[in-house]
C-alpha cells in the first residue's frame, strides 16, 4: 500500500486489515502517523517513491518481509498546479516522477512473484482529472491519463498469469488533497453531482478492498469512475 499515511491510503489501509489481511505501507514525510500505524501492526517504510530506484529497493524490501504480495495499491501521489504558461519543467517532472514513474517502478518489482504464483492483483490510483482534464492540472491530467494507460497494457500482458490491473478514478472527495482547494471549488463539485454530495475517502477504500479480495473474480483492465457527476 503506497502513500499509507495519506487520506485515502489510509483509509484502504485500515479497511484491509479489518478483513484480516496482512498490510505494509509506504510513506514519504508523515512519521507521526505512521508510527501510530505500525503500532496497529502495519509495517510501515518510509520511501520517496518519486525515485524509481529508491520504490524499487523497497518495494524489495517489503517483498522479503512478506515472502510474497497478493495485491499492489498505489494510492502515492502529489499535485503541483498551475496553469501551462506557469508550470515548470521540475513541476512537470515531479508529479509524473511520483504518479507514473513510482508505479511503474514498484509494479516492475511486485509482478516477476505475482506471475510465478499466477495470482496477483494491481491496484492504481488515477483520477477524474486523467479523464476529463482540469484548469491548472495539465501535468496531474496527463500523469493520471498516463496511468490509465499503464494500467490497461498491464492487464493485456499479465492476464494471462492470473493477475489483474485495474483502476480507480475518484472524483472531488473529501481528502487532505482537496481540504486547500477554495470553497467555489466544494459547491461547484457540489452542483456537479447528481446527488448534490461530496464523496469520502471510505468509499474509495471499501472499493479497493473489493478489488483485492477474492470477491472480484475475472475483473481486469477496468477503470472505475467514483463519482456521482454524470459525465
Amino acid at each position: 500500500m503506497t502513500g499509507a499515511t495519506g487520506a485515502v491510503g489510509r483509509a484502504i489501509v485500515e479497511a484491509t486489515q479489518e478483513a484480516g489481511a496482512w498490510v505494509a505501507g509506504t510513506f514519504f514525510s508523515n512519521t507521526e502517523e505512521a508510527q501510530r500505524m505500525e503500532a496497529q501492526g502495519i509495517l510501515m517504510v518510509k520511501a520517496d517513491l518519486s525515485d524509481r530506484m529508491k520504490a524499487r529497493a523497497t518495494t524489495t524490501q517489503v517483498l522479503q518481509a512478506a515472502g510474497h504480495l497478493d495485491a499492489l495499491v498505489y494510492t502515492a501521489g502529489s499535485t503541483r498546479d498551475h496553469t501551462l504558461g506557469k508550470l515548470t519543467d521540475e513541476e512537470w517532472d515531479e508529479v509524473f516522477d511520483l504518479h507514473v514513474g513510482g508505479l511503474m517502478a514498484c509494479t516492475q518489482e511486485v509482478l516477476p512473484s505475482m506471475q510465478a504464483r499466477r495470482s496477483g492483483k494491481i491496484v492504481a490510483f488515477g483520477s477524474l482529472a486523467g479523464l476529463t482534464g482540469r484548469v491548472g492540472q495539465t501535468n496531474y491530467s496527463a500523469a493520471k491519463a498516463a496511468t490509465v494507460g499503464f494500467i490497461k497494457a498491464l492487464a493485456r500482458e499479465a492476464g494471462r498469469f492470473g493477475v489483474t490491473a485495474n483502476v480507480i478514478c475518484p472524483g472531488f472527495i473529501d481528502s487532505k488533497m482537496t481540504q486547500a482547494a477554495p470553497p467555489q471549488a466544494w459547491e461547484r463539485a457540489k452542483g456537479e453531482s447528481a446527488l448534490g454530495i461530496i464523496s469520502s475517502v471510505e468509499v474509495a477504500a471499501s472499493f479497493a478492498v473489493w478489488l483485492v479480495s477474492d470477491l472480484c473474480f475475472g475483473v481486469t483492465g477496468q477503470v472505475f469512475s467514483l463519482d456521482s457527476r454524470i459525465l
